[in-house]
């Protein structure tokens, strides 16, 4: 099931809220769907740069 369209607001275990804008893409060859997730905002591109050059961790995909 693909997520509805709009802002996804999370929480993040740093403190960092963030807001995404989910977009799909569809692939019609094959009839999938890709979803990919866009800062909404630049506070939260700012937050997600914050986040990927933390040392101690980095960005990663979640199954």
């Amino acid at each position: 099931m693909v997520p509805r369209r709009g802002v996804l607001r999370i929480d993040h275990p740093s403190g960092h809220q963030l807001r995404l804008l989910r977009e799909t893409l569809e692939l019609a060859s094959d009839g999938q769907q890709l979803l990919v997730l866009l800062p909404a905002d630049e506070e939260t591109a700012r937050s997600v740069d914050r986040l990927r050059s933390r040392p101690s961790g980095r960005l990663r995909a979640l199954p």
